[in-house]
């Protein structure tokens, strides 16, 4: 509420100058003076950091509705997160003044990617971090290890920057691969401008440095052109292979469905709606484990199972792939649903066909299927007490270690505004969220980005410090915070599967840095006859992607050690861009 409080604050302060002068809604950089300027720098910074959050917070609802969540997942979500530089740099090339100007957007691209590439990366790589036994990740505990004294981290605040980090699945390196071949159309670019870049860096009049600038850019226009195609080619390429890669977006639907679940956001039968939705029914008993076992199973059941899994294998505390009706009950609660013990046990009794006292997987995901398609099979009556899910950790202590905890949690209530509705009325209000979030957050980002380039490049201006290097620094903090929340809020979770999702998540941006936000800053140099100038500032987005992708192909296993080299990269190629326009003598 404080935050929404603030950019308020803010849009009322830009209507109440727009009264005052209605061609110009902010106040003029040039009329401020260097406090003021950096105060405004701060204001606008943080209302931007709002509108990327909101951007990504409605993209992730959209996930929770079954019908259009692979969708969301492998085209929606990649495109809103590029949205906010894609935004920096297509207003830092409208203005009257766009070849000098657009060293902002060249500076947040740039800053981007190679924050996004290092900074998140140490966090996940520190915060994810697991004893390495013999160079490999313990995720796994040993069989003969005692479950009351094992941990994935030993001893656990354990730092070592040889024997502790992080293991990823293959995804990385394959992202790793898309990425450097999206940089091709750098190297189009870049190329000409070695060749038409002639000129000395000094002993030359304003009128001739406007020549020169004037002929390289007729030389470079079509070569703009030229990678621009390219990018844009490359854009489709990379969200069809998104499309094409069931897998990966079925585990983030599956990730956002359980956390929203485990955070009351979202009850059993919302998550399931989509069986009703489509009229589906189960299989008989008897082929229901051959049906969520068969390899043509469909979408929607194959999302179920993964979505219960987190759930069944969190109380399965001996790892035998079964449950009791205890250990049942807890899960139900959960779940976010609310029946009664006689309830539960009926429930209970018609997964366990056998009566063995126990229920597998398979039978606690039929039975919850069945649940969500007709609820009241298994409740007397329509209840109309609000339901609460559980702080499970009085439960259950952390992983690997004994359950039972002496120091028992206090119970929370879910939401009310979701928890009591029905789930076509829990997607109904996720949808209608979803939507205010992504159109406000887009519009916050479009008003503000233009006067923000304008402030950055004044700054540079007053400091006699070269845009680029201000909005290298600021700009991404403002437009890639969430980055930073998100990759250490998977890498916590000490998995595999959280850290390869969080490392990809932060490939993927790099990837849309590469053909989304540069399609954009290429369009502006082709319909605008600008001249790339920006020959250091390639090289370092160009050296820190080929770096990361060194470090990342070869390997499966990141020491902290490896994050840190990482982490590194970054003031390096501040170092690298200043060293090639001051020492070199590039552009």
């Amino acid at each position: 509420m404080e935050s929404v409080g603030i950019v308020s604050l803010a849009v009322n302060a830009a209507q109440q100058k727009a009264v005052q002068d209605p061609y110009n809604a902010f106040p003029d950089p040039e009329n401020c003076n260097i406090a003021q300027i950096i105060f405004l720098i701060g204001v606008y910074g943080y209302v931007l950091f709002i509108a990327s959050n909101l951007i990504s917070d409605g993209s992730e609802l959209l996930l929770l509705v079954p019908s259009i969540a692979p969708l969301v997942g492998s085209v929606v979500l990649p495109i809103l997160g590029a949205v906010p530089d894609g935004t920096m740099v297509l207003f830092s090339g409208l203005g009257p003044d766009a070849q000098n100007q657009v060293s902002v957007g060249v500076g947040a691209l740039a800053g981007s990617t190679v924050m996004l590439l290092t900074l998140p990366w140490v966090i996940g790589v520190v915060a994810g971090r697991v004893t390495l036994k013999d160079g490999k990740p313990t995720y796994q505990r040993p069989a003969d290890s005692d479950a009351e004294t094992w941990s994935k981290l030993s001893p656990p605040d354990d730092f070592s920057l040889l024997n502790t980090g992080v293991g990823y699945g293959k995804e990385i390196n394959e992202a790793a691969k898309i990425m450097l071949i999206t940089m091709i159309p750098y190297f189009i670019i870049q190329g000409i401008t070695f060749t038409v870049d002639t000129m000395p860096k000094t002993g030359y009049s304003p009128a001739e440095k406007l020549e020169a600038i004037g002929t390289e850019a007729r030389a470079e226009n079509i070569y703009a052109l030229v990678g621009l195609i390219v990018c844009i080619i490359q854009f489709f390429w990379y969200l069809k292979m998104a499309l094409s890669d069931g897998a990966a977006v079925e585990n983030n639907i599956a990730e956002t469905t359980v956390q929203a679940m485990k955070e009351g956001k979202l009850t059993l039968r919302g998550a399931l709606s989509v069986f009703k939705e489509k009229k589906m029914t189960l299989p008989a008993k008897g082929a229901i484990e051959q049906t969520l076992l068969d390899k043509d199973t469909t979408d929607e059941l194959r999302r179920t199972c993964k979505i219960l899994a987190p759930f069944f294998g969190k109380y399965d505390l001996n790892g035998d792939g079964t449950i009791d009706f205890e250990e049942f009950r807890l899960i139900f609660n959960d779940l976010g649903e609310n029946l009664d013990r006689q309830e539960q046990e009926n429930l209970f009794k018609s997964a366990d066909a056998n009566g063995s006292g126990d229920i597998c997987f398979v039978e606690f995901a039929a039975c919850l299927m069945s649940f969500a398609l007709d609820p009241f099979k298994y409740v007397s009556e329509k209840k109309d007490k609000h339901r609460s899910s559980v702080n499970t950790d009085k439960y259950l202590a952390p992983e690997g270690a004994a359950a039972g905890n002496d120091e028992e949690g206090e119970e929370e209530d879910m939401p009310e505004d979701l928890a009591d509705l029905d789930p076509q009325e829990q997607q109904r209000r996720i949808k209608t969220r979803a939507c205010w979030g992504m159109s406000l957050g887009t519009l916050l980002v479009l008003v503000f980005s233009d006067p923000m380039v304008g402030l950055l490049s004044e700054l540079g201006v007053r400091l006699d410090v070269s845009a680029f290097y201000i909005s290298f620094v600021l700009a991404p903090l403002a437009s890639n915070a969430s980055e930073l929340v998100a990759g250490f809020n998977y890498a916590k979770k000490k998995t595999s599967k959280s850290i390869t999702t969080s490392f990809s998540t932060l490939e993927g941006a790099a990837i849309m840095n590469n053909t989304f936000c540069l399609a954009i800053f290429l369009a502006l140099v082709y319909f605008k006859n600008l001249a790339w100038e920006f020959s250091a500032e390639t090289i370092c987005i160009i050296f820190v992607q080929v770096a990361v992708a060194a470090q990342v192909i070869p390997r499966s296993v990141h020491r902290v050690l490896d994050g840190f080299i990482i982490l590194s990269l970054y003031p390096i190629s501040l170092a690298l861009v200043w060293t090639l326009e001051n020492v070199v003598g590039l552009d």
